[in-house]
């Protein structure tokens, strides 16, 4: 019988409550990094629920890979400890901010590993719909070249 990562991590992972794919704790952990990333953000989404949308993107998405993240945000959790004698989530804001631009930002090794966690933070910030208004951004299908090819389109099917 092979073991892999997958099967070791599954074992090794905070159980998640029902209908979720992300345990409190990664929530908690995740929560924490948007609180850093986006400062000064014109989305008006809240850190937590930053957490809330990608946990609700990974159980829509029924992914097969979603332990990976899972383990993304406990090696973010625990990156401190050697530094700071301290988990991510236990840093104040201040510190929380130094490390991600002393430790993540252009760095290689389990910086640039723990640098990644940005990506779900784009996704739970970005994919909010709250943050389409707040930021301008217009969706592909509402913007005026698509509303006209559509338009088009259904005109030459009722012809």
């Amino acid at each position: 019988m092979r073991i892999t990562l997958e099967d070791v991590a599954i074992r090794l992972l905070p159980r998640p409550r029902m209908g979720s794919v992300l345990s409190r704790s990664e929530l908690r952990t995740l929560a924490s990094v948007a609180e850093v990333l986006l400062e000064d953000s014109p989305t008006g989404v809240a850190p937590g629920e930053v957490a809330a949308n990608v946990d609700a993107f990974l159980v829509a998405g029924k992914s097969r890979r979603a332990w990976r993240v899972r383990v993304l945000l406990h090696l973010v959790e625990a990156y401190p400890l050697p530094t700071h004698r301290a988990t991510f989530t236990r840093l104040s804001l201040t510190e929380r901010r130094a490390l991600v631009r002393d430790h993540w930002i252009g760095r290689g090794g389990l910086g640039r590993l723990c640098a990644k966690v940005r990506n779900l933070v784009i996704l739970g910030a970005y994919g909010d719909k709250r943050a389409e208004a707040a930021t301008g951004y217009v969706p592909v299908p509402r913007r005026p070249r698509f509303v006209r090819l559509r338009a088009a389109a259904l005109r030459s099917e009722v012809a």
